[in-house]
């Protein structure tokens, strides 16, 4: 007897999200690794040992060009995309986002799995198409190494500092890590915006509660950053739900 094809899943069930804006636009995902092959002769054996050694991650995304703003443009190159006023994109702008998708069950009632680029740097895209095609937007960068999780999907919550800044939900620990409860964070300056990536994240940094210790944040910033303003935290959850009935915050609201 036949399988039943159906427990295949789709492209289209992956839910983008830009630095915790929503992408309605994504025609094509296209996620990889820049990898080298090694090769290690070794005396005394005739057939030689291999390794595969992965630099980073390698993410093309193509969006159709809508008549409003382009979200994805707008966070890497410093707009609000949420504001209305005239906008510019410029080479000497880009700077880099933290992009992920959740990917949707059969019914749509919930996430069963995402991924993550952590970091990804594009090149400045411009529209393309022949005259009668839907115009589109090949956008191409590298960024971390991209990590996948299964059985758990990615928000982003986004917390003003103090004493004890919490969650809006407890996150669910990093499988594989020992006591760490976010998948990455960044700290945040809300005016004039600025930001940088906390890298590693450790232990300390979140507890199992959802509460973030800033001191132990704090001390993996370079030097001259400033004091935070907020937080962003990447975490993971379990549950029902999907885009928009649960949703991420953004980043420069």
């Amino acid at each position: 007897m036949a399988n039943d094809g159906t427990r295949f899943r789709r492209r289209k069930k992956e839910v983008l999200f830009v630095d915790g804006y929503y992408v309605d636009h994504a025609v094509d995902l296209a996620p990889g690794f820049d990898r080298a092959d090694e090769t290690f002769h070794i005396y005394g054996k005739d057939s030689p040992e291999t390794d595969q050694q992965h630099n980073y991650g390698t993410l093309s995304v193509t969006v159709l060009d809508k008549y409003t703003n382009n979200v994805i443009l707008d966070v890497l190159t410093g707009n609000n995309p949420d504001s209305t006023s005239p906008k510019q994109y410029q080479v000497s702008d880009l700077t880099s986002a933290h992009i992920w998708a959740n990917v949707k069950d059969q019914k749509n009632t919930q996430y069963v799995k995402s991924w993550i680029m952590e970091s990804w740097v594009p090149g400045m895209p411009v529209p393309s198409g022949d005259p009668n095609a839907k115009a589109n937007v090949v956008i191409t960068g590298n960024g971390g190494l991209i990590r996948q999780f299964h059985g758990a999907w990615i928000t982003m919550d986004k917390v003003a500092s103090g004493a004890a800044p919490t969650l809006d939900s407890t996150p669910v620990v990093v499988p594989g890590e020992t006591n760490v409860y976010a998948v990455a964070i960044k700290a945040i300056i809300n005016s004039p915006f600025k930001q940088e990536a906390i890298t590693p994240v450790g232990t300390g940094m979140v507890n199992s509660a959802g509460v973030l210790t800033p001191a132990t944040i704090d001390a993996e910033l370079s030097t001259g950053f400033g004091t935070p303003s907020h937080y962003a935290v990447w975490y993971l959850q379990t549950g029902t739900g999907v885009y928009p009935t649960v949703k991420p915050d953004k980043l420069r609201a």
